[in-house]
């Protein structure tokens, strides 16, 4: 049983990373999902690559370096859908 955690886990990390790493740099979110409600992909895919980093390091970090990484990947993904688009540049 605890193999299939481990795919399952590998899976999530594996989705999470590449999402967010495209979102970062593209600009476009490309998970079905929330791709509606993000409206800064930057910051949401910032948050998705830390909470994969998070998760990846698993037992192997202390729990004090592991927890607040993935809090802050947390709030960078919720920022992302809260903020309102970036502004363009201002005229005049």
């Amino acid at each position: 049983m605890s193999g299939f955690f481990f795919v399952l886990g590998a899976a999530l990390v594996l989705t999470l990373g590449v999402s967010g790493v495209v979102a970062a740099v593209t600009g476009r979110v490309v998970l079905p999902w929330p791709c509606d409600r993000v409206r800064r992909p930057g910051v949401w895919g910032a948050g998705a690559s830390l909470l994969a980093v998070g998760l990846m390091a698993g037992r192997t970090v202390p729990v004090a370096v592991r927890l607040p990484l993935m809090l802050v990947g947390l709030v960078l993904i919720l920022l992302g859908q809260i903020l309102g688009p970036r502004r363009a540049g201002r005229d005049g």
